[in-house]
């Protein structure tokens, strides 16, 4: 029974260790993108990508260059969001493995300190 529980605290880690990638996944591709959007906006000028002035435009402009920004991070055109990424996923991963570690300290430590009862 105690091998089950130890495999189950390792699958538990690498799960939280999963979620932490893919949250930094979405971080790098949303710092991409956010820099795709600016060079979008400094790329249209004064005048903007859209240089009529029809009613709404300015939503227009912000949606087209929102969803341009989205679609040329996720394919990683600038290569930024991705350096970052592998740069940073392996401290993710060490952060991971310290936590479990400490969780086993821990779990030790109380083992040891609890007074068994005997019969």
């Amino acid at each position: 029974m105690p091998g089950s529980l130890q495999v189950a605290k390792v699958v538990g880690s690498m799960t939280e260790a999963k979620k932490d990638l893919e949250k930094l996944k979405k971080a790098t591709d949303g710092l991409e993108a956010f820099m795709f959007k600016s060079l979008l906006q400094s790329m249209g000028g004064k005048k903007g990508l859209f240089p009529t002035k029809m009613p709404g435009s300015d939503i227009y402009r912000d949606m087209f260059e929102s969803n341009m920004s989205n679609i040329l991070a996720e394919r990683g055109s600038l290569g930024i969001g991705n350096t970052i990424y592998s740069k940073v996923a392996p401290l993710v991963l060490v952060q991971a493995d310290l936590r479990h570690k400490k969780l086993l300290q821990a779990q030790q430590r109380i083992k040891q300190s609890s007074p068994e009862k005997k019969i």
